[in-house]
């Protein structure tokens, strides 16, 4: 055993009393008597050497060393509690972790997720976003990642899911203000919202169009995407859609998509994994389950 590593029993009962700052409330929590949570106590200060109680007066209280071990085991044990919980997740289920866009993981994603649930009741998926292009495998506790580009990336196992495919929409009540049938002129007078991360999409679906446009005074930036299109639900200007993301709106009427052109390049989303890992069950089931749900 180590020398330098106080005993175990002493530890729980200290820390229960640290908390209640009550030796009978201690003892009811454990299912041990009174006397039984004195002598561990008893037993922790003689193998610290020093007293964690302040003995001067009736009421109980911690010394301020035995105030501060108090908490810190409260947050070691509860770690203790965190990790037996995942233990017991993870000895039923395989987890797998998959990192991506936070509007990917909820406009397009998670709608498949319960299905997946269902046909693989084995697996758990566990979703954590990036605000990176990429999914650095070898820092990021990640077996999946969807990433936005043209690929290959070396070393990557690589699935296409989908291209882009981007297209004005807006809110009905804004489209009500454009004429019928809507010219790329109309549409460009309007504000547009811009995503940061991808503001040259603008610049192509409006050469793409034959036209030009510069800056407008009306324009929105955002960081976040899901703003960008939220922004576009509430009639604050127009955004260039990823047909994939903003597909539910379009069908409800949230969205409106007033002209017919539509933006295709070769870059998109791909679900990667590094090459050695590529035919783990958990990996290639849930790789293989997405794709045929994606792909024609």
């Amino acid at each position: 055993m180590n020398p330098e590593f106080p005993p175990l029993n002493p530890l729980r009962v200290f820390e229960s009393v640290a908390r209640h700052l009550s030796f009978t409330a201690a003892a009811k929590e454990l299912h041990i008597t009174q006397g039984a949570v004195s002598h561990q106590i008893k037993t922790l200060e003689t193998w610290l050497g020093f007293e964690l109680f302040d003995r001067t007066n009736r009421r109980l209280k911690l010394t301020r060393s035995g105030e501060v071990y108090g908490a810190e085991l409260t947050n070691a044990f509860a770690h203790i509690v965190q990790a037996t919980q995942n233990l017991l997740v993870s000895g039923a289920h395989q987890i797998l972790t998959v990192r991506g866009y936070t509007t990917l993981f909820v406009r397009w994603l998670i709608p498949y997720l319960p299905k997946f649930q269902a046909d693989h009741p084995d697996i758990r998926v566990r979703l954590f976003s990036t605000s990176t292009d990429g999914t650095d495998f070898r820092r990021e506790q990640a077996d999946v990642g969807i990433i936005y580009g043209e690929g290959p990336w070396p070393g990557l196992h690589s699935d296409l899911l989908w291209t882009d495919a981007l297209t004005p929409v807006m809110s009905p009540e804004l489209a009500a203000k454009l004429p019928s049938p809507c010219s790329v002129e109309d549409l460009l007078a309007l504000p547009l919202l811009y995503s940061n991360r991808r503001p040259q999409h603008w610049s192509e679906w409006i050469a793409k169009a034959g036209a030009t446009r510069g800056r407008n005074a009306g324009d929105i930036y955002c960081e976040d995407l899901s703003i960008v299109y939220q922004y576009a639900v509430d009639g604050l200007g127009i955004a260039l859609g990823q047909l994939p993301y903003v597909a539910k709106e379009l069908e409800s009427g949230a969205l409106v998509a007033p002209h017919p052109l539509v933006l295709t390049t070769s870059r998109g989303y791909h679900m990667v994994c590094p090459t050695e890992y590529a035919d783990e069950p958990k990996v290639a089931r849930f790789r293989e389950w997405l794709l045929a749900r994606v792909q024609p």
